[in-house]
């Protein structure tokens, strides 16, 4: 394990980095990155602490201590035990206001280590043929052994979405050559999470109708290399702020980005697969479901400090008793308590992978993310009413402290048996997280960059055995009287050919041992 210094010190490598326009020379000292920079290499020393040493580190197989955020599960209680370091990551750092620290990404690379395989037997080449066998395991090897974070890139530049074909028009990433030393690229990654601040990108795709082989490439980048140019939003910290003031934005922001990649030589021991899109329509999304897990867990996170702030609040303002308010607080204590049921209901079902990997049930993980979008907008809303005008009117610590007017304040503003500066923390917390710039990038991200909401439905049709003739429909049939269904089901599997999308009926084996499938409803029941 690496400490906080090491972390800092490996940022200093020469990267290219762009935010909100400015090149940034060194991220650790400049004031619109400093503030993450030293948020994650605090993460690092707190898996040193000793005090915190069993929630935070395991003893891997040669005998050594590692982060936990490189713990394979192998059973269900080694996944309750991962779910209990992510939580304690979470509430660490506020709540989690961080939505992928390296715990939440070092993940993506589990489903690729677990089945190695079939990256480099699918693998598709123009010239000679190329044996990427071992290349997982070697890139894993030295990730967990240097403890380097790890951001990935999947996601590809927006483009004409009513063409098939309007794909490989774009400039995302392309093999421009395929060379005895490796594979030459060109073009963008469209977003990755805190690119600025890790070590290596893991770049991919998730699959889109048109992807082309030259568009399919699956490699770990570190991004020192020369020709990788990182490109940040705008930072939205604020270190100059009184803590009191900017709770929040005073500690650092993520920065989500963008990567253009100059004609970057990527040698073959750092490419896993290339050149093969039926690859990327079934296998990739498999990545994803380890760090949706993590996001799961934030998101109970999320869903309980809502309920505290808003059990405060209205403790501060006097309403609690009130029969609507009551009501409401009802609703968002349902909320969070939903929120965790799907979380425990994915380990309790969970199953082994092809690797011997305990996983939870992807499709709870979907369905508890999907609730949690659904409702968490209606849940901010109510926290916001209870507020009333505070929320807007907020005094700064400056006024606060002012001999003359300070005095005044915390005799207006002072709550049931809270005094004003304490009950104006309540508000400044609200305010910060969901009505500001740097709060607002939050709710874009549960909604986006966290798989958009119609996706995570979509994907519960395509990866479980919902079908006509299906084991759902079974009971329905039975009612029904129905007889011999033959007909519907070959009517409904030639149209789920026509579509250009993966459908768990014509995945390969490998990518469908990757998912709950058979017998699924019937595990259901037995739970």
């Amino acid at each position: 394990m690496r400490t906080g210094k090491e972390y800092l010190d490996s940022l200093r490598d020469g990267r290219k980095v762009y935010v909100g326009g400015e090149i940034i020379e060194d991220i650790t000292s400049h004031p619109k990155t400093r503030g993450y920079a030293q948020a994650i290499a605090e993460y690092y020393d707190l898996h040193l602490d000793p005090e915190h040493q069993d929630i935070t580190t395991f003893i891997d197989e040669k005998g050594n201590r590692q982060s936990m955020h490189w713990f394979l599960p192998r059973s269900k209680e080694d996944t309750i035990r991962r779910r209990k370091y992510a939580d304690f990551i979470f509430r660490h750092f506020q709540g989690g206001i961080f939505t992928r620290p390296p715990a939440g990404m070092n993940v993506v690379m589990y489903t690729q280590v677990d089945d190695q395989a079939p990256w480099a037997e699918n693998s598709r080449f123009k010239g000679a043929e190329r044996d990427l066998t071992g290349n997982i395991q070697r890139q894993w090897d030295e990730v967990t052994t240097k403890d380097l974070a790890i951001s990935p890139m999947f996601v590809d530049v927006q483009y004409d979405r009513g063409r098939t074909d309007a794909l490989g028009e774009t400039p995302m990433l392309s093999i421009v050559e395929e060379r005895d030393d490796g594979i030459l690229v060109r073009g963008w990654k469209a977003i990755g999470t805190s690119v600025p601040f890790v070590n290596h990108i893991l770049v991919g795709n998730l699959w889109r109708p048109g992807q082309t082989p030259e568009q399919t490439i699956y490699a770990l980048v570190p991004v020192a290399t020369p020709g990788v140019t990182v490109v940040a939003r705008e930072s939205r910290a604020e270190p100059d702020a009184d803590p009191y003031d900017r709770p929040l934005a005073t500690i650092g922001d993520e920065l989500d980005a963008m990567v253009y990649f100059d004609d970057v030589l990527i040698p073959w021991s750092q490419v896993q697969h290339i050149g093969n899109p039926d690859h990327a329509k079934w296998y990739p999304q498999r990545q994803f479901d380890w760090v949706h897990l993590e996001t799961q867990i934030r998101h109970c996170v999320h869903a309980e400090l809502m309920v505290g702030l808003a059990l405060l609040l209205t403790q501060s303002l006097g309403t609690s008793s009130n029969p609507v308010v009551q009501s409401q607080l009802a609703e968002m204590i349902r909320f969070r308590e939903t929120c965790t049921a799907f979380m425990l209901a994915a380990e309790e079902t969970g199953f082994a992978t092809p690797g011997g990997l305990f996983k939870p049930n992807n499709i709870y993980i979907d369905f508890g993310r999907a609730h949690y979008l659904e409702n968490q907008h209606r849940m901010v809303n109510m926290l916001i009413e209870f507020c009333g005008r505070g929320v807007v009117l907020q005094p700064t610590k400056r006024e606060m402290d002012d001999p003359y007017i300070g005095p005044k304040l915390a005799e207006a503003l002072r709550g049931s048996e809270i005094s004003a500066v304490d009950r104006i923390k309540i508000f400044r917390q609200i305010s910060e997280r969901f009505l500001t710039e740097w709060g607002t990038r939050h709710e874009m991200f549960e909604k986006f960059n966290g798989t958009p909401l119609y996706l995570i439905n979509l994907l519960t049709l395509q990866r479980t055995e919902y079908h006509v003739d299906g084991p759902l429909t079974q009971l329905a049939r039975d009612v029904l009287g129905f007889g011999d269904t033959a007909d519907l089901g070959k009517r409904a599997q030639e149209a789920e050919k026509l579509s250009h999308y993966a459908n768990v009926r014509f995945q390969p084996q490998y990518a469908r041992d990757q998912d709950v499938h058979e017998g699924y409803i019937g595990n259901i029941a037995k739970h």
